[in-house]
């Protein structure tokens, strides 16, 4: 009969034989998979032609911000296919029509997240999106939470313009075809800046008016500008998140009334205005939502508004709904609620566009966060959140494909 310290010795004995053998196949595994030795410092082209559609989605990658980020996205695949790394705490990069370059104003310390501060403007080759050009700019570039209106490039692409904040408001000014720092020019109380003309920017001042400035090709100063007052900041202020369709701006106020601003050289004129939101749905309490509330189709001229359900107060909590309106008729022509929690949209710009929103997602069944939420309150689950890029059918809202854990706070979207 065996005893048990017998039948633990065999047990030893044949677990050692095992192990000896996976060791024997591992390394005989490791000298067959001998390889050839990787080429350093490589860079492989990128083809915007390959790609139908392509998105530029920043993030300021809070709680990080020494390093805010740029993701390229492919949203027919929901590929990830590049990165660019904007120092600290970046508001977001220009894209220039010709499509060969980007543009971001960055920070950057000597010692990471403190020493000696710099500002650049940098120009990243969109091929290789490798670095091409750099120039010193004043080391005020304002950092903020919401990225639209931050920076602006002209309508002839020449000029590039930045907005600092130290409190003192002044505006950057560059020279994109020279690669030169033209001026700072102090722009009391009037920080967004917003593109319309050749050579003009428009700065959103607080008093509800708009300041113009008009560049000569060398950058001088050839007009300035300021508007009436065109919407009550104090009753109902718009949001910075405008929108584009040639030479006229869209913006929405904190009530829901849309605000259509022709900009060109001559300066800013209101040329319309009206609801988004009806009356009886603001009595139902329904609101703006997000950090970028309006995203525009400018072939179709169709209007999208990120919409929820909340008192005034709550205009930038994420999103539920998209509203979409016809900027001729100014009617809702569709609504749609989104799959998830929702701060911030955009459109692709081709004959079938997709709808973009940046979505919170809660990596637990449904059920489950109705447990966690009635047994521990919303703290847990606001922990657990991870943002996505979230792709639909911006015609009927369908769901088509999410492209999850995109860095940490990601807040713009940009069509390329």
């Amino acid at each position: 009969m065996r005893t048990f310290p017998t039948l633990l010795s065999a047990a030893v004995l044949l677990v050692s034989a095992l192990l000896t053998g996976v060791s024997a196949v591992s390394t005989k595994t490791a000298q067959a998979a001998d390889l050839p030795e990787d080429p350093m410092g490589e860079v492989v082209s990128f083809s915007r032609q390959d790609h139908d559609r392509l998105v530029w989605v920043t993030d300021m990658n809070m709680p990080y911000q020494a390093h805010g980020r740029a993701y390229l996205i492919d949203p027919d695949t929901g590929r990830f296919l590049s990165m660019l790394d904007l120092g600290y705490w970046t508001t977001g990069i220009e894209l220039p029509s010709d499509g060969k370059r980007i543009i971001s104003a960055e920070t950057h310390f000597s010692r990471t997240t403190r020493g000696e501060r710099s500002d650049v403007l940098v120009t990243y080759d969109a091929t290789t999106f490798q670095v091409r050009s750099e120039v010193t700019i004043p080391p005020k570039r304002a950092s903020v939470v919401k990225m639209q209106g931050t920076s602006s490039l002209s309508d002839d692409q020449s000029l590039f313009a930045q907005m600092n904040f130290t409190p003192a408001v002044s505006l950057t000014l560059v020279n994109l075809e020279r690669d030169g720092f033209i001026a700072e020019i102090d722009t009391p109380g009037c920080p967004n800046i917003y593109g319309g003309g050749e050579r003009s920017f428009h700065l959103l001042c607080g008093d509800g008016s708009f300041l113009t400035y008009t560049f000569d090709e060398n950058g001088a100063v050839t007009g300035k500008s300021r508007s009436a007052a065109l919407f009550d900041p104090f009753e109902d202020p718009i949001s910075i998140s405008g929108v584009r369709r040639g030479d006229h701006w869209y913006f929405v106020s904190l009530a829901g009334d849309v605000y259509d601003f022709e900009m060109d050289a001559d300066g800013v004129r209101l040329a319309a205005t009206w609801p988004l939101i009806t009356e009886d749905e603001r009595e139902d309490e329904w609101s703006i939502s997000g950090f970028q509330h309006l995203a525009l189709h400018a072939t179709s001229g169709q209007l999208y508004l990120l919409t929820h359900q909340g008192p005034p107060e709550t205009f930038e909590d994420p999103g539920t709904h998209v509203w979409v309106f016809d900027l001729k008729t100014r009617e809702k022509i569709e609504a749609y609620e989104l799959q998830e929690l929702t701060i911030s949209i955009a459109v692709s710009q081709d004959d079938a566009p997709l709808l973009y929103g940046i979505g919170a997602h809660i990596p637990m069944p449904f059920f489950a966060q109705v447990w966690v939420y009635l047994t521990e309150g919303e703290a847990p689950l606001i922990d657990t959140v991870q943002f996505g890029l979230d792709i639909y059918d911006a015609g009927d809202g369908s769901y088509q494909r999410s492209v999850p854990k995109l860095g940490n706070l990601p807040s713009m979207i940009q069509p390329w």
